[in-house]
C-alpha cells in the first residue's frame, strides 16, 4: 500500500466524543484451506456475450452424446497468499461487539498490506494528535522482536536464524485444535528453495519451509522455520544449514507436541524441492549429471551438450540401496534425513509444478512458437490467432484462477500457474488444426495423464492408465522433438504416477503453495542491510494474527426488491455466494458454470436465493446435451472435457446450494455450442 492511499484511509478517520472512530474500510480475510481467495489479477468486466473461437471445430464424428459421466470431487481451491489466515474486521461506530483493540486492528493491517514502518510512525503521530491512546512506534504497536533476539548462526557463506518449528505450528494448532483432536499424528511437509531478494545483488534466501498434509483445514498454511542469507547460490553445507532444524524437529518427533492436554505426535511425510535443491539437500549429483535421476538407475548420454535419458525400464532406486550409498555414480555423501525413519526414494517428491508446468510444458510451448520447422505451428497467422484467442478467453475464466491467459509474446514472463492453465484447460481447444495432428495428439497424451493424476476422484482408479499414457508420451518424444531433449524433466515422467498412487493427487505434493510464499517473504524485505532480521521480524509481527472465524457460506451483494425478479416477497436474492472452495455468483459468466453431484448436466446460475428460513437455494438452467471432445487417446468424458449443446437447455428449476459439485471453465465455440471444462487444480 503507497504512502499516499494509506494517508487516504487515515482521512477516513473522524474524532468523535473525544475517542471514538470510524474507519470506513472493511478488511477481507485472506485464503487458507477453508477461504475463497479472489485471485484474478485485475477485476475483469462481466461479459454476457459468447466467446467465439475463431476457426475453431470441435465436433467429433466419433464422439456420441454423453451416456455415462465421471465427476471430480476435487474443486477449485486458491493459492495461499498470506502468513496465516488473519483476523477479518470492519471499524465501524456500531462495532461495539467485535472484542479487537484498536492496536490489533491496526497491527493486522499493518502486517496484511506490508506497509512500511516510517508510513506506520506518521499515521501514529496523526492518531495520537487527536487524543487516541497508542504507541509511539510502530515496533511497539507490532510487538517487534528486539534485535537482542536475533539468534543468527554464522555459517560459510552466509548466515541463518532459526525460527523454531514449535513456536511456529502451536498456535495453529491451538487455533484449528477442534479440527484435529480426534488425530494422534500430524503427517508434515518440508521445503527448501532459494529465494533471490534482490536485482542488482547476488543476495538471497534459502527458507526452509514447513506445512500440513494431513489436515484438511490447515493444509494450505506454510510457515517458516528458518531461513538462510547469503551471497551465493546455496548454503555452503548441506548439514550445517540443517542441523538446528533436524535437532529439533528430532526432538519433536521424540516427544510430541502437548496441545490442551492432548498430545500429537508428527512425522515427515514429504521433502518438496525443484531439481537443484532436491540434489542439494540429497547431496547427490546435479540433474544435468549421468547417474542424476533420483527414483532409477538410467545412465544418461550426452548427445549435443545435453543430457539425455532414453530409457523408461531402468531398476528404481530403493530405501536400502539409498542408504547403503550403493550408486558411487549418484551419491555424493549422506543427507541430514536420513537421521529420520523415512524412505529416502520416496519421501523426496517429484513436484510437477517443476517437472511438468516449468519444464515439460514450458520446452513444448517453446518448440512451437520458436523450434525447428517441423515441430513449429503451421504457420504465423495460427500463433497469432492462438495469442489473440488466449486473451480473449480472460473475462471467462473463473475467479479462483491467479492469473489470466496472456499471449504467446510474453511466454518468456509466463509463470507456473500459466503453464498449467495452457496444459490443463487451454491446450486443446487452442492447439487443434493449428499444431501440426501428430504433435497434437501427442500433447493429449500428457494433457490427459495429468488430468487424471491431479483428480482426487481419478488419481488412483485410473493411476495405470495414466501411467500409460505417460510412458508413451516418453517414448514418442524423441521421434517428434529429437533425442537430446529428452532431459530429467521429460524422463521424470515415468515416474510420476508412482508418487501419486503414494501421496496422492499431485497437487497434496506441489510446490505451488511454497513457491507463493516465497513471494510473501520477499516482498516482506524492506532493509537491503539487514534481511535476515527484517524478514525474521515481519514472520513474527504476522503471527499474531491467526484466526478460523469464517462461516461459510458467506452471501455477499443483495440485490434490491424488484416485483419483477423476486417471485417470493420472502425471500433476498444475491448476486454472489462464497463456499469454501469457489465463488458462485449470478451475474458474472465467469463464475456461473457448475457441475452438479448425481446429475449428468452443467448449469448456469440465475438467481441466488435466501428464504426465510435462512436456507439458500439456486435458480439455474440446465444444459443435459452433453458428449466429448475427443475420444483419443481416451474419451475426454473421463477427464471433465465436454462439448455442450447450448440449444437444449432445461426449464429453470432450483437446486441445493450443496449439490454444487465443482466449477467449470465454459467457452462459446459457436452460437449453439460450448466447451465446458472441469476445474481441478487445488493450488
Amino acid at each position: 500500500m503507497s504512502r499516499r492511499h494509506f494517508k487516504r484511509t487515515v482521512s477516513s478517520i473522524n474524532k468523535k466524543e473525544g475517542s471514538s472512530i470510524n474507519l470506513q474500510q472493511s478488511i477481507s480475510t485472506p485464503n487458507i484451506a477453508e477461504s475463497v481467495k479472489l485471485t484474478c489479477n485485475e477485476e475483469m468486466p462481466s461479459s454476457n456475450e459468447p466467446l467465439y473461437i475463431n476457426n475453431f471445430i470441435l465436433d467429433d464424428p466419433q464422439a456420441g452424446k454423453l451416456e455415462i459421466f465421471t465427476n471430480d470431487n476435487n474443486t477449485c481451491s486458491n493459492n495461499v497468499n498470506n502468513l496465516h489466515q488473519y483476523k477479518s474486521f470492519q471499524l465501524n461506530e456500531n462495532d461495539g461487539q467485535n472484542n479487537c483493540s484498536l492496536q490489533d486492528k491496526l497491527s493486522q493491517l499493518i502486517a496484511k498490506y506490508h506497509i512500511s514502518h516510517n508510513c506506520v510512525n506518521e499515521l501514529l503521530v496523526i492518531l495520537r494528535s487527536e487524543g487516541l491512546d497508542l504507541p509511539k512506534d510502530v515496533r511497539s504497536l507490532l510487538k517487534t522482536p528486539k534485535s537482542k533476539s536475533h539468534n543468527i548462526i554464522q555459517m560459510d557463506n552466509g548466515s541463518y536464524i532459526h525460527i523454531g518449528v514449535e513456536r511456529m505450528i502451536k498456535p495453529i494448532l491451538y487455533t484449528y485444535f477442534q479440527n484435529i483432536k480426534d488425530l494422534n499424528l500430524i503427517q508434515l511437509s518440508v521445503h527448501v528453495d532459494g529465494l533471490s531478494i534482490s536485482d542488482s545483488s547476488k543476495s538471497s534466501f534459502w527458507p526452509i519451509l514447513v506445512s500440513f498434509i494431513n489436515v484438511l483445514e490447515i493444509n494450505k498454511i506454510v510457515i517458516p522455520v528458518g531461513i538462510f542469507h547469503g551471497r551465493s547460490k546455496k548454503p555452503g553445507s548441506v548439514h550445517s544449514f540443517f542441523d538446528p532444524f533436524i535437532t529439533e524437529i528430532k526432538s519433536i518427533f521424540e516427544n510430541g507436541i502437548e496441545i490442551n492436554q492432548k498430545l500429537f505426535h508428527f512425522s515427515i511425510s514429504q521433502i518438496v524441492c525443484d531439481a537443484p535443491a532436491k540434489a542439494f539437500v540429497l547431496n547427490v549429483k546435479y540433474f544435468n549429471a549421468y547417474h542424476s535421476c533420483n527414483s532409477c538407475l538410467e545412465e544418461g548420454e550426452f548427445i549435443n551438450r545435453r543430457m539425455s535419458f532414453l530409457g523408461i525400464d531402468s531398476q528404481l532406486r530403493t530405501n536400502e540401496s539409498f542408504r547403503s550409498k550403493s550408486d558411487d555414480s549418484y551419491h555424493k555423501g549422506s543427507c541430514p534425513f536420513e537421521v529420520f525413519p523415512i524412505d529416502m526414494t520416496s519421501v523426496f517428491v517429484l513436484d510437477y509444478m517443476h517437472n511438468v508446468c516449468q519444464g515439460v510444458m514450458k520446452r513444448l510451448l517453446y518448440f512451437w512458437k520458436s523450434g525447428q520447422k517441423p515441430v513449429r505451428f503451421l504457420n504465423t497467422d495460427l500463433e497469432h490467432q492462438i495469442s489473440t484467442e488466449q486473451v480473449n478467453f480472460q473475462p471467462h475464466f473463473p475467479s479462483e484462477f491467479s492469473r489470466l491467459p496472456r499471449s504467446l509474446d510474453e511466454l518468456e514472463f509466463w509463470k507456473a500457474t500459466e503453464y498449467r492453465t495452457f496444459l490443463l484447460y487451454t491446450g486443446p481447444i487452442l492447439l487443434k488444426g493449428r499444431l501440426k495432428s501428430s504433435l497434437y495428439n501427442h500433447f493429449l497424451l500428457l494433457h490427459c495423464a495429468i488430468k487424471i493424476l491431479i483428480s482426487v476422484e481419478s488419481c488412483l482408479i485410473y493411476n495405470d492408465l495414466a501411467n500409460n499414457l505417460l510412458r508413451q508420451f516418453v517414448t514418442e518424444y524423441p521421434e517428434h522433438y529429437g533425442n537430446e531433449y529428452v532431459t530429467y524433466n521429460v524422463h521424470g515422467l515415468v515416474h510420476i504416477a508412482n508418487f501419486v498412487k503414494i501421496h496422492g493427487p499431485l497437487d497434496n505434493f506441489s510446490a505451488f503453495k511454497f513457491e507463493n510464499f516465497l513471494q510473501i517473504i520477499k516482498k516482506t524485505v524492506h532493509s537491503s542491510k539487514y534481511p535476515l532480521q527484517d524478514v525474521y521480524n515481519r514472520i513474527l509481527e504476522q503471527n499474531m494474527y491467526l484466526d478460523n472465524n469464517i462461516k461459510y457460506p458467506i452471501l455477499k451483494k443483495e440485490i434490491d426488491f424488484n416485483y419483477s425478479t423476486h417471485q417470493d416477497i420472502t425471500a433476498t436474492l444475491y448476486e454472489q455466494v462464497l463456499l469454501k472452495n469457489f465463488k458462485v455468483s449470478s451475474t458474472k459468466e465467469r463464475d456461473k458454470y457448475f457441475f452438479l453431484f448425481n446429475c449428468c448436466a452443467i448449469i448456469s446460475i440465475d438467481k441466488i436465493i435466501k428464504d426465510s428460513s435462512g436456507h439458500i437455494m439456486l435458480e439455474v438452467t440446465k444444459y443435459e446435451n452433453l458428449s466429448p471432445m475427443f475420444n483419443s487417446p481416451i474419451s475426454s468424458l473421463l477427464i471433465g472435457n465436454f462439448l455442450v449443446n447450448t440449444e437444449i437447455k432445461t426449464p429453470k428449476c432450483l437446486v441445493e446450494l450443496s449439490n454444487l459439485k465443482y466449477k467449470c471453465l465454459f467457452f462459446h465455440t459457436s452460437e449453439n455450442q460450448a466447451v465446458a471444462l472441469n476445474l481441478l487444480h487445488t493450488e
